[in-house]
Formats: structure tokens, C-alpha cells, sequence
């Protein structure tokens, strides 16, 4: 009660905007459990001293990366910088995955799992 006596006589805006839905830890784990693990277990990959480096070198340069310029006493740079999947909303982060399961596919003929047929695989574990 106390607190909304402290509110007493003050002004208030309302706001409406469409909620952002931030990505589940499901489909981080997809990501991670499933793509970048199956991928990581193919000839091009395999290389890589775990699947998280296959998502930092790789997958994350070529499509989470965007070049920005940068002006200092009047010189121009470009910056390369990275989007966070982090900060995807649910229908982002999906078409993320499915960009990256289209160029496994297409480049190395690799077969990832549906979100399905993953957790399906973790239950029969």
C-alpha cells in the first residue's frame, strides 16, 4: 500500500508495443546439441576442438556478422561486428537455424535432426 501512495499525484504514460519474445533455452540447445554437434562430428569439422568453436569461427562470420564504418579524425574503418543470437526473438532464431541447417546441407551433405526427432533422440538415451 505504501507504494502506491508514493505514486500519488504523479503523471503516467502508457505504452503499447508488441512483446518481444525472447528464444527459449530449447532452441539454444537445438542449436547447440544438435547442429553444431552433428557438424562437428563431420570430416570438415572435425578439426575444431569443440562444436562452440565451429559456431565462432565459422558460423557466426558468415551469417551473424555485419561490417560497420567507423570515422576517426576523419578516416573511415570497417568494423566487423556480430550479432548476438542471444538478443533473436523465437521467429529469428528460427530462421537462423534454418539458414545454417540449408548450408550444412547444401555445402557438406550433412543431415541434422528436426528440434523432434533431437529430443526424441535425448529421451531415448
Amino acid at each position: 500500500d505504501q507504494q502506491l501512495l508514493n505514486l500519488e499525484g504523479q503523471e503516467f504514460e502508457e505504452v503499447i508495443k508488441k512483446r518481444f519474445h525472447k528464444v527459449s533455452t530449447d532452441a539454444h540447445a537445438y542449436y547447440r546439441g544438435a547442429v553444431l554437434a552433428t557438424a562437428h562430428k563431420h570430416d570438415a569439422f572435425i578439426h575444431f576442438n569443440k562444436a562452440d568453436d565451429i559456431h565462432n569461427d565459422v558460423i557466426a562470420p558468415m551469417f551473424l556478422s555485419h561490417i560497420k564504418q567507423v570515422t576517426l579524425k576523419g578516416r573511415t574503418f570497417d568494423k566487423i561486428e556480430y550479432t548476438s543470437t542471444a538478443s533473436f526473438s523465437k521467429q529469428e532464431m528460427a530462421e537462423f537455424i534454418e539458414r545454417v541447417i540449408s548450408w550444412l546441407i547444401m555445402e557438406f551433405n550433412i543431415t541434422i535432426y528436426s528440434p523432434e526427432a533431437y529430443y526424441l533422440s535425448l529421451q531415448n538415451k
